[in-house]
């Protein structure tokens, strides 16, 4: 496994960045300045060093001569990460040997795939007893390109606040539209993609001393998830990274909102279905990998222009094959109204939670309202856990035992994951 000393003096960028690479498969170290990185290399010498430029004490470029200047370091690959581009800080990187010059926002796809290039370069040129080329003509072209900070837009041109613009002027790929919603630490933001054309959402979470860790590793979980999750019926990610501000994923944006925007009052038993089964579709390439949603509601349920449907929101999804557990048992998450009896109590959710959830919402595109209904959460719980699961009205009753099926109190009473389910729909040839 090769050993990548990554040096930032900033906690969270240096946090974002070795997760980025540890998740890629690498073996990370930290180092908090340049002094630091020195004593670290020279006891044992990384394969790369990924190094932000200012730092107290001993910065970047402090660093990197140092490195080139000593023979059994300065072969060392080094990329440098910046939140000041300028075309005079990259000629001065690549005077003093630079291999790579990457700018904030930090896209963790660009990242990793300029880590992965300097490495193969090393490697080639380790074996051919030199030590690799910098950046040629190509990359250098490349790395310009990147360091361009276009004119701001004109006054009025974004629609969002000052204040909100203020924090995302250097995600300067996307201009920001408006603000759609906003979470316990997130917000989600329409915005145009400049490069790609086209309208996405960005979801972020600020980066500022005091965000919790497990905030961070939430978010991260997500996108890494959603990459392994390509499928029509799951939302489609574009990009992850961060900037000195705030750490952002770019996903596809649901011109109709959420099918909770689309409901009103009770649906018909074929809407009803095929609605259900595009959800058990997702939720089945999900199940596969291993992957419990545990928040399915009409919410997180996104509504494309041709009306197909997507799943979405794997912020507090559950990896079942990831050693990391980020939930406390007894912790209860999840949303009162659709969320499973065993996961109310706080206990270890499976396939089945989803299952019961998507049950829950087949009951409310049918009759139009929710099965359990209080004014107190801790009420709804109760439910969940203790009421019977209510009956449909009568001209619905043949669809009662199927309901009954998917909502059963006990997980090992129900279909076991969404391919279960598929089956009872074919079953009742109503896929």
């Amino acid at each position: 496994m090769q050993r990548i000393l990554v040096i930032d003096d900033d906690e969270i960028a240096r946090s974002m960045v070795s997760m980025y690479l540890t998740r890629a498969g690498y073996a990370v170290e930290e180092a908090v300045d340049g002094l630091e990185a020195l004593e670290q290399v020279s006891s044992q010498p990384p394969a790369l060093i990924v190094c932000d430029i200012q730092m107290p004490g001993l910065d970047g470029y402090g660093l990197l001569s140092a490195l080139r200047t000593q023979s059994v370091t300065e072969a060392i690959p080094l990329i440098f990460l910046t939140g000041h581009a300028d075309h005079q800080g990259f000629r001065k990187s690549m005077k003093l040997g630079a291999d790579d010059y990457l700018t904030k926002p930090v896209d963790r796809q660009e990242l990793l795939d300029a880590v992965a290039s300097r490495l193969t370069r090393a490697s080639a040129a380790a074996s051919a007893g030199a030590r690799g080329p910098g950046p040629g003509p190509a990359d250098a072209a490349k790395v310009i390109a990147r360091t361009r900070t276009p004119a701001p837009p004109p006054a009025g041109e974004d629609q969002a606040s000052g204040e909100e613009v203020s924090n995302f002027t250097r995600l300067t790929d996307y201009k920001l539209v408006r603000k759609l919603a906003e979470g316990g630490m997130s917000s989600i933001y329409l915005a145009d993609q400049k490069s790609a054309k086209r309208q996405v959402v960005l979801k972020m979470i600020p980066l500022r001393k005091g965000i919790e860790q497990e905030v961070i590793n939430r978010f991260v979980q997500e996108h890494a998830m959603l990459e392994r999750l390509r499928h029509r019926h799951i939302v489609e990610i574009y990009a992850q990274g961060f900037n000195d501000d705030h750490l952002y994923i770019a996903m596809e944006y649901f011109q109709h909102g959420s099918l909770n925007d689309v409901m009103s009052g009770a649906l018909s038993e074929a809407v009803c279905f095929s609605y259900a089964s595009q959800i058990a579709q997702g939720l089945e390439a999900a199940h596969r990998a291993g992957i419990v949603h545990r928040d399915l509601k009409p919410d997180n349920i996104m509504v494309r222009k041709d009306m197909s449907l997507a799943v979405t929101d794997f912020g507090i999804a559950k990896d079942l094959n990831s050693a990391t557990n980020m939930t406390v048992r007894g912790e209860v998450l999840g949303t009162p109204s659709y969320i499973a009896p065993e996961q109310a109590l706080g206990q270890t959710v499976g396939p089945a939670a989803d299952v019961y959830s998507l049950g829950v919402m087949m009951f409310q595109m049918l009759t139009g309202k929710k099965p359990y209904q209080a004014n107190d959460p801790q009420n709804i719980l109760y439910q969940h856990v203790h009421s019977p699961v209510p009956k449909l009205p009568d001209d619905l009753k043949h669809l009662q035992d199927l309901i009954n099926f998917m909502m059963a109190k006990q997980p090992q009473q129900r279909p076991g994951d969404a391919s279960a389910v598929l089956a009872c729909f074919r079953a009742l040839g109503m896929e």
